[in-house]
């Protein structure tokens, strides 16, 4: 069994980092076989990642409708990431006004004579998540610049001040902790879009991971009954494969199975000790939160995407129970 990160298409290798100190392998969406980012198709390459892609088709249909979107930007000088940034509370093809205002002026410039039908709500949540996948990838090169920026500065500072160089690094990690690698902008509309390739994953995992407060936060309001049945305390990131962390991470992962298995009482939890030696490097922690008696499928879809009735596709599950975890630095 894999966990399937969401509610995310990109992303950013600190992260992937942290989730590699827990499983081999993470599965992460992409909304089409287009654009796919060149840092994610190299971190599958290292076989830490696993590029998943539940609907095909269309991709002629998306790729000419982003082209169109991007044209239209360029005109009005927006680019994707000034557009999230400045409109966050609207959804590119998701709200009827910006998608009417979109098509309006794009039918004006290129003279189309007939109306285009409504693009569904799949092809429509697949466009969304490729401009929401290019502005994640666009803000995560941003903010690694700031950080190299930042190191130089605090650098610098620190030959000034002749302190050693022990004292830089360790300044400059305590930098790149406090760094936010992933948007909080529309969570609770990408995860509807997220829950759209989700419905059409044929072999769908119970777990699911993110690095997202914001993402936890609002699934966790929704889901009251969810509680806490996992949790592992500040372990080492470290690109280490060897035996010791493999045999940790095969544990691990055979108490996650109990878990989705067995319900436990609402009033105990695991909690998971490292074997590694926890004094030196960045750490990182879990906590997994337990849905009992609802498959995955069930619950996020319940939670995220209202239009459709679940009980109109029929998924074979391998377990009754769902597992949501949360990484943080």
């Amino acid at each position: 069994m894999k966990p399937i990160y969401f509610p995310f298409t990109y992303i950013p290798e600190p992260v992937l980092e942290a989730l590699s100190a827990f499983f081999k392998q993470i599965i992460v969406y992409q909304p089409s076989s287009l654009n796919i980012p060149e840092s994610t198709q190299k971190q599958a390459d290292s076989g830490l990642l696993e590029i998943r892609i539940p609907v095909n088709g269309d991709e002629n249909k998306i790729d000419i409708i982003l082209k169109d979107y991007k044209n239209w930007a360029n005109i009005h000088q927006k680019s994707e990431l000034a557009f999230f940034k400045s409109k966050p509370d609207i959804i590119p093809f998701f709200s009827d006004s910006s998608t009417s205002q979109i098509k309006a002026d794009i039918k004006k410039s290129r003279k189309y004579q007939a109306e285009e039908k409504k693009q569904d709500s799949l092809l429509n949540a697949r466009i969304f998540l490729h401009m929401a996948q290019e502005f994640d990838s666009q803000n995560w090169e941003i903010n690694k610049e700031l950080l190299f920026s930042e190191e130089k500065t605090l650098n610098l500072i620190d030959n000034l001040k002749g302190e050693n160089e022990l004292s830089f690094k360790e300044n400059g990690r305590e930098k790149t902790l406090k760094i936010d690698y992933q948007s909080d902008y529309m969570i609770p509309d990408r995860i509807i879009a997220w829950t759209h390739l989700l419905q059409n994953d044929q072999d769908m995992s119970n777990i699911f991971i993110t690095n997202s407060r914001s993402a936890i936060e609002h699934l966790l309001d929704k889901t009251p009954e969810a509680k806490i049945v996992l949790s592992i305390d500040s372990i080492p990131i470290t690109n280490s494969r060897d035996e010791t962390k493999k045999k940790w991470q095969e544990s691990l992962m055979e108490q996650i199975e109990l878990l989705l298995e067995n319900s436990l009482p609402a009033s105990e939890y695991i909690e998971i000790k490292s074997s590694f030696d926890k004094e030196n490097g960045k750490k990182v922690s879990l906590t997994l939160y337990l849905v009992s008696d609802e498959s995955s499928y069930k619950f996020l879809t319940r939670n995220a995407w209202h239009k459709t009735s679940v009980e109109e596709i029929n998924k074979e599950v391998a377990f009754n129970n769902t597992l949501i975890g949360f990484i943080e630095f």
